[in-house]
């Protein structure tokens, strides 16, 4: 199930600028064939709920199905992303692997704001993070870190308009737990004037 902007009601303090970013290079011809949930390598070994993991720099990410089944495996880029663009509202990946946004909240189990990961979607080549069109409500995300690997269930995900978020909303709010997705959003091969976005929650520990 998708949802539209309206319907999205849970996220963290760092919801705001990702949600209001412009990641850029959605531009050109079709990249090619539509992303699906075909099954890849994974490279991450999920760790029991109970583990605690202190916060760090994520460096890998996978997507998987309720199942089980790995079809999105993707390392971060090494260094983290920050704000650019003479207003200071952008963000704006340097290539196209996903990047963890360094003012927001870094992965951990004691973690109180919300994590966010974002990615280009470009029409004219693929990216890890034109997969985010295909994730579910159910799915998992894993995030592995230095200190060991976070993993997410998926609770909504959906286009939201970009700069629709730059006023007072509760997106605001600091969510403990909290991680969202984002990626500039593509649609049959075309650029559009939304983000999409998959928000999802720490595993219970």
């Amino acid at each position: 199930m998708t949802v539209r902007a309206t319907r999205l009601r849970s996220a963290g303090l760092s919801a705001v600028a990702i949600l209001a970013l412009l990641v850029s290079g959605c531009s050109g011809e079709n990249a090619g064939s539509l992303p699906d949930r075909s099954p890849v390598q994974s490279h991450i070994a999920a760790a029991p709920a109970s583990v605690t993991v202190d916060p760090a720099e994520p460096e890998r990410i996978e997507l998987r199905s309720a199942s089980g089944v790995t079809y999105l495996s993707s390392p971060l880029h090494l260094e983290k992303l920050v704000r650019g663009g003479e207003s200071g509202q952008q963000l704006n990946p340097v290539d196209e692997l996903p990047v963890w946004w360094g003012e927001s909240g870094m992965p951990g189990t004691s973690t109180t704001q919300t994590v966010v990961v974002v990615g280009h979607n470009f029409t004219t080549r693929e990216a890890p993070f034109r997969a985010l069109r295909v994730v579910e409500p159910g799915d998992h995300v894993l995030l592995s870190t230095p200190n060991g690997v976070l993993e997410y269930e998926v609770e909504t995900v959906g286009p939201l308009h970009k700069g629709s978020l730059l006023g007072t909303h509760e997106l605001r709010e600091s969510v403990p737990g909290r991680l969202i997705l984002a990626n500039c959003d593509v649609v049959e091969g075309e650029s559009t004037d939304d983000n999409y976005v998959v928000i999802a929650q720490l595993a219970a520990h």
